[in-house]
């Protein structure tokens, strides 16, 4: 075997509303969906993605044509190629390939045979191979040499190989065309909890954890001419890192796509965080879209009067019924051209936490950009910022994101957190934080936030990237040592 391939698996998603199983979090299954399609293409890459049923909860419900088409909608965001088969708790075969892409009867990626098989269901929630699918397993072998990886809904593995409660009704004939046809690896769904690679001479079985139930799981599986290796990914970050979301949005953000402040604390909650926090830009909140995208709002401040349009009061209203205990509020403070809060000192009182942010510099809104003049700057301006009260630095660097990001400021900005006790932020919202400016700050003794800076519901908590990129950059010690608790 001289192929090598990727894959990623996703099963058992149980999107709907009224779940019966209370461990279901099927009514957050768009949103589960969602985040690992994004993981998927951020961090995993797969040469092909695997969804192997169930991706609705009740088949019968008045709504499951539209969930399906918003789960095929998600689906579609997938960058590598993808295939779909149906569960016992999808609707029937025609109905479900209605909505979601029909599979061909193969898939070859990179000289591996990728074959769905859909099977009917058998009493106690079991699947029966009939003879069409087994004539079809002689089928997908007759024209092709290489591996070939079968996947179905309902697992299927040798009998007393696993402690998983379903199986096929006629699983000795399904095994014997297995051998026979020579097939390397066989992937179900069904089982919630999930098994182990399950080796048997050159064949190997596996079944996915379910997405639906904490901790909200999907595989990835690597296969080569030498092994197979299994990799189960969770959503829900550690619970004992005790990690907090010191930057999310509302629904008052301009750039909101799905915010809600009551929906995101009860992800935050799910997904494992200690807490989370709404910092909203405060921008936005003052001024109308025009004068804030511009950066009109920059020239003159909080003093300003061009553009204003004051959704404050509108703000701490919504927030006070929003309240719960692992929630704290405050804002994303931008920075006029002088360094100054646009934020009023009222404001500033009642909130809990600040995120500083520079969006704006005059030198950047050029046509003809002196990069060396917009170091100095963000200098010029940071120097002020630092010391009227903001206790994170948001998003140190994005605003260099279409330049190369100056690494002679590194040293300046590391000094001016420290002498005003400013932490700076890791987030990968349209960026990705500089590793070398990461490692100093540690050594610095300058304290780090993870933000997801979420604009959409998936991204709440997601520090999956964090936590890599400081595996990456070689930061091997305790994470408390070095992030900043500011609740």
């Amino acid at each position: 075997m001289s192929e090598k391939v990727k894959i990623g698996v996703i099963t058992d998603i149980h999107y709907g509303d009224k779940i019966p199983i209370s461990a279901r979090q099927g009514q957050i299954g768009d949103i589960l969906l969602l985040r690992t399609v994004h993981r998927l293409n951020r961090m995993i890459k797969p040469d092909i993605t695997l969804i192997l049923g169930d991706i609705l909860d009740d088949p019968d419900s008045g709504k499951s044509g539209e969930r399906l088409a918003k789960m095929q909608e998600i689906l579609n965001l997938l960058e590598s190629p993808w295939m779909a088969i149906p569960g016992n708790h999808d609707p029937v075969e025609e109905r479900f390939y209605e909505v979601i892409n029909r599979p061909p009867v193969f898939m070859d990626i990179n000289g591996v045979r990728f074959v769905p098989f859909i099977d009917p269901e058998e009493l106690g929630w079991n699947a029966k191979r009939l003879p069409e699918n087994m004539e079809k397993m002689k089928k997908v072998r007759s024209n092709h040499d290489g591996p070939i990886v079968a996947f179905q809904h309902v697992p299927l593995f040798p009998p007393n190989k696993s402690n998983c409660c379903y199986n096929y009704t006629n699983i000795d004939e399904v095994l014997e065309a297995t051998w026979a046809n020579n097939f390397t690896l066989s992937i179900g769904g069904h089982y919630h909890a999930g098994t182990e690679l399950i080796r048997v001479g050159s064949h190997s079985f596996v079944v996915g954890k379910s997405l639906c139930e904490s901790p909200f799981s999907f595989m990835e599986i690597n296969l080569d001419s030498k092994d197979i290796q299994v990799t189960q990914h969770e959503h829900r970050m550690p619970p004992e890192l005790e990690l907090f979301d010191y930057h999310s949005h509302t629904q008052f953000a301009y750039c909101s796509e799905n915010m809600d402040m009551v929906k995101s604390p009860e992800l935050a909650e799910k997904f494992g965080l200690r807490g989370i926090a709404f910092t909203e830009h405060s921008g936005q909140l003052y001024f109308d879209r025009q004068t804030y995208w511009s950066g009109e709002l920059c020239k003159e401040g909080i003093k300003g009067t061009k553009g204003l349009q004051d959704r404050m009061p509108d703000f701490w209203s919504n927030v006070e019924e929003a309240q719960r205990d692992n929630l704290i509020i405050g804002f994303e403070v931008d920075s006029d051209f002088q360094g100054n809060m646009i934020l009023q000192d009222k404001d500033q009182q009642r909130a809990q936490l600040l995120n500083g942010a520079i969006h704006q510099l005059p030198e950047l809104r050029k046509e003809k950009v002196d990069l060396k003049r917009a170091s100095d700057e963000y200098l010029r301006i940071l120097e002020c910022f630092v010391q009227t009260g903001i206790r994170i630095l948001a998003h140190p660097f994005r605003i260099f994101r279409n330049h190369e990001v100056p690494t002679r400021l590194f040293v300046p900005v590391i000094r001016m957190l420290k002498e005003n006790n400013v932490a700076a932020e890791m987030n990968f919202h349209y960026n990705r934080p500089q590793p070398e400016f990461v490692r100093m700050c540690v050594e610095a003794g300058v304290k780090i936030t993870f933000g997801s800076d979420a604009h959409n519901l998936y991204e709440v908590g997601e520090f999956a990237p964090h936590l890599k990129f400081l595996d990456e950059i070689g930061y091997k010690g305790n994470l408390k040592d070095i992030m900043a608790r500011i609740d």
